[in-house]
């Protein structure tokens, strides 16, 4: 075989390998993610604990990673204030990571600080939890159905007092029977005075 037909019969055979591989992955529907776990400082020197988590997008799609161990970066044994970065493969999402959980499975108390999830196209996501995490039991963070602003229940129009009705102004008060009266008796004493002292002149003639 001359060197020309090697040299495209092995280009053939990589070719052919790599299509294989990406057709095994469509068909199993993997993606790599990377995962950087921060354990806090108040968890234990070291830890006996099995870590497993779980993340999952808004569209209900979950990678699950049981124990995580095997780290790329770090010790890998999730010691105290130490940075471990480990690779899990898993369901392909189809929107960013928007929640995780964490199971904690042993006897020392092992305390995360945050957990970090990047994923091939789309930025990292960050949890973080600075507390323990109980035994045995899924513990983590939900945000799939808060991405929006939290929407405001319809209020009803504000009610303001009715107005009070503009009274006329009260009228002049008319003067009474009495009042009216008052001016006629006085004439009449007038006239029957000048009358009585006319008379009285009279006589005295």
């Amino acid at each position: 075989m001359t060197l020309p037909s090697c040299f495209l019969f092995l280009s053939f055979i990589f070719v052919t390998h790599a299509f294989d591989l990406s057709l095994i992955q469509m068909e199993t529907g993997t993606c790599p993610y990377t995962v950087v776990v921060m354990t806090s400082c108040l968890s234990p020197e070291s830890t006996r604990d099995q870590i497993s988590i779980t993340f999952g997008d808004a569209d209900g799609n979950q990678v699950h990673a049981e124990r995580l161990g095997g780290s790329v970066k770090g010790t890998g044994s999730l010691g105290k204030c130490s940075t471990d970065t480990f690779q899990v493969r898993g369901q392909c999402l189809t929107s960013p990571v928007c929640s995780l959980s964490i199971k904690r499975d042993g006897p020392d108390g092992w305390v995360p600080e945050s957990i970090e999830i990047y994923a091939q196209g789309s930025k990292s996501v960050k949890f973080d939890f600075s507390k323990s995490v109980p035994k045995n039991t899924w513990y983590g963070q939900d945000h799939c159905n808060t991405t929006g602003p939290p929407s405001s229940p319809g209020l009803p129009p504000p009610a303001f007092p009715p107005e009070t009705p503009k009274l006329p102004p009260p009228p002049h008060p008319r003067p009474s029977a009495a009042s009216r009266g008052g001016g006629d008796g006085e004439s009449a004493f007038l006239a029957f005075a000048i009358a009585t002292a006319v008379a009285f002149a009279a006589m005295v003639r």
